[in-house]
């Protein structure tokens, strides 16, 4: 029988799931039997018609399942919304793939745990089956050696528009509900994901029980656009990641895994890297999303399911239980103009992202002014519990009753 689903969202990065979907839907794979939408865009309907589809479009989650009789929901509308869509589609008896970064709160994604049970529940942190696979043959093919570290990182330019495009971007909070933007908590976030997930690879005991966190933002915004972040554990090798969104030179996300003989750096990507001074060529990503779709009632991939997420969701939630607002570089930054585009960048942030990956050290270690960093310990026993305004029952309470 030929599985159903239904879309969440058919902007943003939706409507890169919404091409996808239609081409298994043209192909007879699937059937895309509805899509949920606050403001559908007009070409829409074109789209569907070149897919012979003829989806319901609705604003309404309980109305689209009903009618499509959805064996999978696919949710890719703002992070802030995803905690109450989920549980919906959980509720009526969906398999769910919720794109990232899943949910602001531990709480809330330990409530879709339970509420899962054995329905296929995965999170769209696309790009960490294919890092940790191919991070797992160079270690095979390339001594590195036992592994200290492993550094998520990147530098790239967001224009003005990027933080302008939606009422939540840019923001910790929205009317009261967590948002938790930020450049290594949304558009680095399958970078931190895939160097925790590397991290657990590598060492199966890994758990999160130190953080040194800096944040900091060049535009007038609530969250960052400039993040360090180490990590600590008991066992296992040291996590850090940096990232600007404020860039002055652009590096790709990658992720740097450093051995006592020898390191690995991969562009997240297209997976080429070089291992040990040895150039490793481009690999293809497997598509989950295509066979979470075309398997509903399959086994989730290990990597991927939500307590998969929850190291992630975690780190997320001491971080902004650790600092009260990013440090304000407005004054140091610069704005930039090309082919009709606006954006702000911190002139010498890039060498001082490399700088610190390379290191192993935090931003304000490379003469940023952006520290001191803020630090947590006894975290591997942390519930996830943040002060007000985001107190986790309040919070989970408040969209119970949406």
């Amino acid at each position: 029988m030929t599985p159903t689903v239904t879309l969440v969202g058919a902007s943003g990065y939706g409507r890169h799931h919404l091409a996808d979907l239609l081409s298994w839907h043209r192909a007879g794979l699937i059937t895309l039997g509805s899509v949920v939408d606050v403001h559908p865009a007009a070409e829409l309907p074109d789209l569907f018609a070149a897919a012979a589809a003829s989806p319901l479009v609705t604003t309404d989650l309980g109305e689209a399942i009903e009618h499509a009789r959805a064996d999978t929901v696919v949710i890719a509308s703002p992070p802030h919304t995803h905690a109450v869509l989920a549980r919906r589609a959980l509720s009526a008896g969906a398999a769910v793939y919720l794109e990232k970064p899943p949910v602001p709160l531990p709480a809330q994604l330990r409530e879709l745990i339970a509420l899962a049970g054995a329905t296929r529940f995965e999170v769209g942190f696309q790009q960490t089956p294919g890092v940790v696979a191919a991070v797992t043959a160079a270690r095979a093919e390339h001594d590195l050696g036992p592994i200290v570290r492993v550094t998520g990182f990147g530098a790239v330019q967001r224009p003005d528009r990027y933080y302008a495009r939606a009422t939540w971007a840019g923001r910790r909070e929205l009317d009261g509900v967590p948002v938790f933007d930020g450049s290594l908590f949304n558009p680095f976030a399958h970078v931190v994901h895939a160097a925790l997930a590397v991290a657990r690879a590598v060492e199966p005991q890994w758990t999160m029980a130190g953080l040194e966190a800096e944040l900091g933002s060049v535009r007038p915004i609530q969250a960052d656009d400039v993040a360090a972040l180490r990590v600590t554990s008991e066992a296992g090798p040291l996590v850090t990641a940096v990232a600007t969104t404020a860039a002055d030179r652009v590096v790709h996300p990658s992720l740097l895994v450093e051995g006592r003989r020898g390191s690995l750096r991969l562009r997240l990507r297209d997976l080429s890297g070089v291992a040990r001074s040895t150039p490793l060529p481009p690999r293809e990503h497997p598509s989950v999303l295509r066979r979470a779709v075309l398997d509903p009632r399959g086994p989730a991939d290990p990597l991927l399911t939500a307590a998969a997420a929850e190291p992630f969701v975690r780190l997320v939630g001491a971080t902004v239980d650790a600092v009260d607002a990013p440090t304000q570089l407005g004054h140091l930054g610069r704005t930039c103009e090309r082919d009709g585009d606006r954006w702000a960048e911190l002139p010498g942030i890039t060498d001082a992202v490399e700088a610190a990956v390379a290191s192993g050290t935090l931003l304000s270690e490379q003469q940023v002014p952006i520290g001191p960093a803020a630090r947590r310990t006894g975290l591997n026993g942390w519930n996830g519990l943040l002060r007000p305004p985001y107190d986790a029952d309040r919070i989970v309470h408040q969209e119970v009753s949406t």
